[in-house]
């Protein structure tokens, strides 16, 4: 697990900064920056033992887990279904702002739905281990969505910036706040 933690981190690290010279460089992401942000995505989920064994819910964590973690799930479906083009999904094409449907309460419901996701099956099989994998992917998440908005204000210029004012980077919860 200890290999498997630390290959997160280091995956995580290089798909970041490869996205970001990507996108600064040529102004989208390829094909190695996609597969190295997939790997990203993965990697962390191996820890939290739902990709290669699943037990049935037992007990009330375990429902509350399924709950939150099919609500993230649909959430992140509805938010990529949104772009209606698999290049946007893939970050491959930026075609136009998402501001509709879910876009409305935050600018990254797909990160969003996504952290729920792992976070309901984590619950499941609840350890340190599973935090460490939150954690990374936490963290991941974030620093990838920061050079999200840096790609999106220089392409989409004054309407994203307007957009960006209204609509919180993730959800507005009380202290989660927009920024």
């Amino acid at each position: 697990m200890v290999w498997l933690l630390a290959g997160s981190v280091l995956t995580s690290a290089m798909a970041l900064l490869y996205a970001r010279w990507e996108y600064r460089r040529r102004g989208r992401l390829g094909l190695l920056g996609l597969g190295l942000l997939c790997a990203m995505l993965f990697l962390p989920n191996l820890i939290l033992d739902y990709a290669t064994t699943y037990q049935w819910p037992s007990t009330l964590m375990d429902y509350a887990g399924v709950f939150i973690g099919v609500a993230g799930l649909a959430l992140c479906l509805v938010s990529m279904i949104r772009f209606r083009s698999m290049t946007q999904v893939l970050c491959l094409d930026p075609g136009t702002l998402a501001t509709a449907a879910p876009y409305r309460w935050s600018r990254n419901p797909q990160y969003v739905g996504w952290f729920l996701f792992l976070l309901g099956f984590a619950l499941n099989d609840w350890s340190l281990w599973c935090l460490a994998a939150l954690v990374v992917i936490g963290v991941s998440l974030h620093l990838l969505v920061l050079i999200e908005e840096e790609h999106l204000a220089n392409v989409f210029g004054e309407p994203y910036e307007n957009y960006r004012s209204r609509v919180p980077r993730y959800f507005q919860l009380g202290i989660l706040g927009s920024e």
